[in-house]
Formats: structure tokens, C-alpha cells, sequence
């Protein structure tokens, strides 16, 4: 899996900042120069976890692991000569796994990819397939229906057996390992070590996997990424795989620091801005319902003792407001008493920690806080039944994405898609196999479209897709091409396999100028695909912004 774009970019920035700061400290040798390298280690660690680059992030913490240990205070620096050299092995280690990882795609490939998306088939920059090695026997049982599943979401299977050489070229996005009839042995274990080291970006599923605590730990040992019990094997390997798919950029985290002091303001937002993250400072707490509400911050670093009322008093004001109970607060404070830190937890915050706070201490308990934070806020915004956003979601990031494009006249295209005769589905065969066509689409517009591209269970058998940059025959051709492979898709039941189809309905931006309005043409046209028959793609009529 070769990073191209902004992946590219901002690994390649990461790296060479590791490497500078690393020579600073090798020149300098001075606390200053260490702290500077080990939050450059941070943010590259980060970096990497947000990419889900397993091996290459293994490695990672292993050199910030060894940083750590050694991080000290200015007495303890530079470190010996031995302990330097062992950092400066890490170092160049990781830095050649990276490059490995940054190969520019070749000129040939460039233009047979600039060749394939062109005009003639709009549909091809969408149908990107992603490389995904099944390495099991040809003969077992699983292989083809398994194969044909991933190929049906987009991916190109590379199927080898536990003897044979992998296929050359870029690494997998995924490699499978589905286990002879006698299950996991040392050769086995061995070559997953040999794929993990050879390929650090590619994330590592074992299927098959007993329930073995001793199986399990040698497994993940060896670099597996995922151990799959054999009952979850297909919707969690389709689940899990396509959720790499989805993308991984997101705003910056935005965290508002409460604090009278200059200076502490000054060290605190230097550290955070080395990891990316975004700050805004108030001085004074009466500021700070404004500031919360103008800035929506993902957390709040909280001075324990300023003028006007206490950091904790400030807290509970907050915790009166229901659109802040579970903003992340964190006190910062010289106070040492054990009883005092308790009690300012007990009413309100979320941490403590004592100034003068570690900058990488700092920055790995913001972060975490935040990803917390973010994550529980995702659950309330994702559909449980397909992982997708749900209904209010979807529409807010519609209506956001249409404010930004409005003057620009950036052409963007909103589908409502609906399962024919979804009810007859559900009354013949049940609820469960229901949910299976279901989730079965939302794989399917996940593996298939790009993860710039917006897609949400509006409710029921109902689906909203809002593709970026699109015009309408771009985008009929997509979603024509994604209706008829879901039209041959089977749907396993008790009794056999049923097949579904859906309709869809198209409306473009600008022609319709606001989210309400798109939905509300595309939803139009939806119906007039049922009127003429059902299984197919209606554009909504044209219309000029003035009417």
C-alpha cells in the first residue's frame, strides 16, 4: 500500500521533522533539543496511528518507548554515547521503513491511472479496487466464496498458498491468513512475522483464530493486527476491511486553555501546536461561556486558581450546561495535595495534572482525552445497524458542504437511494436477513465510493449519498454501475440466497441551491425510478437557481 497525496505529504513532513530535530539533539545535545525530538516522535507516532500503519507504528513506539526512558530532566543530558547510538539505529530503522512506504507511484502507472479516468468512463475514478492477499490453500473451503464477497465490494483478492511466495509489487491494504485443517503452527507463525516486517503498512487479519488466549498472544506477538474467532468471520472481515476505507482526515483538535499566566500560556500552546493541535487562550473566566461557544472546543485545560472564581467553580458552570457535561476538562495546577486534586476531580474534571506539566505528557493526555471525546460523539452520530451517519448527521454535513460551495460554483450531485420492495423481504424472510441487505448496501457504497464522498442511512431501507465534485453523468454512471452489480449480489438465507435492487434519485448543485432543497428534488426523483418500474437511476428535472 504505497501513501500518495496528502498521506504523502504529511508523513514525509513528519519524518523530516524527526530527522532535524534528532540532528539538532545530536549536535546540541542539550534537555531542550531532547524534549523538541521526543515531541516530533509524538506527532509522528500520531501520525501513523491515524493511518492505521500498524508495523510502521510498532516501531514507533518501540524508538519512543526507548526516548522515554532516557527523557530525564537537564541533568541527564546528553545521554551516553551508548544510549545515543542505540536511538540513532531506531532512528534510521524507522526512517528507511517510512521511505519504503513513500515510493512515488511511477510515471507508466500515473498515466495508465490518468487513462482510466477519463471522460469515457466516469464511473472509474470512484471503482478504485484495493489490493487485499488471502494466503490460504486453493482447496479450502472458504476461499472462493470469500474471494467473491471482497471482489463484490471492490477489492482485488491475490490468493497464495502458506508455501508459495507472495506476490511481488506495492504492499496489500489487507493481508488474510485462514490456517490449514491443523490450525496455527510455528511455520505459520513465522511467516506472519515475515509478512509483517516486509510490509509495515499493511494491516495483518487471522481468521480461524481458536478461543486460545495462548493462540491469540502468539498471534498478535507475530504482528497480527486482528484475531478472528471462526463464527465472525465474514461480517467482521467485511466490516473491518472496509472500514480502513473510510477516510481518516478530520478538523484539527481545538482545545481552549483557561489561564492567567503569560508565560504558562506561551509553553502550553507551543507544545500542543507541535502536535497539530489548535489552541485559543482567555485569561479571564468570565470569558469563558462566550469562548466555549464561539471556539467549541474538544477540551478544556483549566488553570485551578485565577481571579474572579476557581478553576473547579468554573467547571461546575459548565456542567450546568447540557452541551458541555461531557467536555473534557483538565485542571492545571502547582497543587500537590492529594485531598485537594480528588475533590476538584469529584466536581467536574477529568484529570490533574501539576505545573510544570511534561509537553509530551501534556500532549499524549490532550490527545487522548480528545479521541475519547470524539469517539463518543461519533457513536451518537453513526447508524448501529451499518456504521454509517445517520439521519441528522448526514443532513448537517450536507448543509455545511453546500455553505462552503456556495459563489464557488464547485458542481456537487445528492442521491436518496431505496431498497424495492424491501417490506416483502422482511416479511418473507425475516428481520435478520433484512438487516443482511441492508448492511450488504452500505458495504457496497462504502467499498465502492470514495471517502471524501458522504454516505448515510436516512432511515429504514432509505440511503443519502452526496458526491463531491460530481456533475449528473458522472454521477448517474456511479451509482448505475453500483446498482447493477447490488442487483447480482446474493443475500444468504435459510433456504438458499435472494437478490435485491434498489432506485435512486439524482438532483446537482448549484441547480438546486440549498441541502433541503437537493434531498427534496433527489427524493422526487426517487419516486418517479419506483413509478417507472423500480432498479434505476432518475435525475430530478433541471432548474434554475432563480426559480
Amino acid at each position: 500500500m504505497v501513501l500518495i497525496s496528502n498521506e504523502f505529504r504529511s508523513m514525509e513532513a513528519c519524518l523530516q521533522s524527526l530527522r532535524a530535530r534528532w540532528q539538532d539533539y545530536g549536535q546540541e545535545g542539550s534537555f531542550e533539543h531532547f524534549v523538541e525530538f521526543t515531541l516530533a516522535l509524538d506527532n509522528l507516532t500520531e501520525q501513523l496511528n491515524r493511518l492505521k500503519l500498524p508495523g510502521l507504528l510498532r516501531q514507533c513506539e518501540g524508538l519512543e518507548s526507548t526516548a522515554l526512558a532516557l527523557f530525564g530532566d537537564a541533568d541527564s543530558h546528553p545521554v551516553s554515547p551508548q544510549d545515543a547510538a542505540a536511538l540513532a539505529r531506531q532512528v534510521a530503522t524507522l526512517s528507511h521503513s517510512i521511505e519504503s512506504a513513500l515510493v512515488p507511484v511511477p510515471d507508466s502507472e500515473q498515466e495508465h491511472r490518468r487513462q482510466a479516468s477519463t471522460p469515457q468512463n466516469p464511473a472509474a475514478e470512484w471503482a478504485k479496487p484495493r489490493a487485499i492477499w488471502l494466503v490460504a490453500e486453493e482447496s479450502h473451503a472458504w476461499v472462493p466464496g470469500l474471494a467473491e464477497q471482497l471482489g463484490f465490494f471492490g477489492f482485488r483478492v491475490h490468493r497464495y498458498g502458506w508455501g508459495d511466495a507472495p506476490p511481488a509489487g506495492a504492499s496489500p491494504l489487507v493481508t488474510l491468513f485462514i490456517p490449514s485443517a491443523g490450525g496455527y503452527d510455528n511455520d505459520e507463525f513465522h511467516l506472519i512475522q515475515r509478512v509483517r516486517s516486509e510490509h509495515p503498512t499493511s494491516q495483518l487479519f487471522c481468521l480461524s483464530v481458536p478461543k486460545s488466549l495462548e493462540v491469540t498472544v502468539a498471534l498478535l506477538r507475530a504482528g497480527a493486527d486482528a484475531a478472528i474467532q471462526a463464527e465472525l468471520e465474514t461480517l467482521t472481515v467485511l466490516g473491518r476491511v472496509l472500514d480502513l476505507l473510510q477516510s481518516q482526515e478530520q478538523e484539527p483538535y481545538r482545545v481552549l486553555v483557561v489561564e492567567d499566566s503569560p508565560t504558562a500560556v506561551a509553553m502550553i500552546r507551543r507544545s500542543l501546536s507541535q502536535h497539530g493541535i489548535d489552541s485559543h487562550a482567555i485569561g479571564n473566566p468570565r470569558q469563558l461561556l462566550e469562548a466555549v461557544e464561539q471556539y467549541r472546543p474538544d477540551l478544556v485545560l483549566m488553570d485551578m486558581y485565577m481571579p474572579h472564581c476557581t478553576g473547579v467553580e468554573a467547571t461546575r458552570v459548565l456542567r450546568q450546561l447540557t452541551a458541555y457535561q461531557t467536555l473534557p476538562v483538565v485542571y492545571l495546577s502547582s497543587e500537590t495535595d492529594m485531598g485537594m486534586q480528588v475533590e476538584a476531580l469529584r466536581l467536574g474534571g477529568d484529570q490533574f495534572l501539576t505545573k510544570p506539566c511534561n509537553p509530551v505528557l501534556l500532549a499524549a493526555v490532550v490527545k487522548t482525552k480528545i479521541e475519547r471525546y470524539r469517539e463518543m460523539q461519533r457513536h451518537s452520530q453513526h447508524d448501529s445497524l451499518t456504521g454509517l451517519l445517520n439521519h441528522s448527521a448526514a443532513k448537517g454535513r450536507l448543509n455545511l458542504l453546500v455553505q462552503s460551495l456556495q459563489g464557488k460554483g464547485d458542481p456537487l450531485c445528492v442521491a436518496m437511494l431505496d431498497i424495492d420492495h424491501f417490506k416483502s423481504v422482511n416479511d418473507t424472510y425475516g428481520h435478520p436477513v433484512g438487516d443482511q441487505v441492508i448492511r450488504s448496501l452500505a458495504w457496497l457504497l462504502k467499498g465502492r465510493l470514495r471517502s471524501t464522498d458522504i454516505i448515510g442511512r436516512y432511515g429504514g431501507e432509505e440511503f443519502i449519498v452526496v458526491l463531491r465534485n460530481a456533475n449528473l453523468d458522472q454521477a448517474e454512471a456511479v451509482l448505475d454501475c453500483i446498482r447493477a452489480d447490488f442487483a447480482t449480489l446474493p443475500h444468504a438465507h435459510a433456504a438458499g440466497a435472494l437478490r435485491a435492487a434498489f432506485s435512486a434519485g439524482l438532483a446537482e448543485f448549484p441547480a438546486w441551491t440549498t441541502g433541503n432543497d437537493l434531498t427534496r428534488a433527489a427524493d422526487e426523483a426517487l419516486l418517479e425510478a419506483k413509478r417507472q418500474g423500480r432498479n434505476r437511476v432518475v435525475r430530478a428535472p433541471q432548474r434554475n437557481s432563480a426559480q
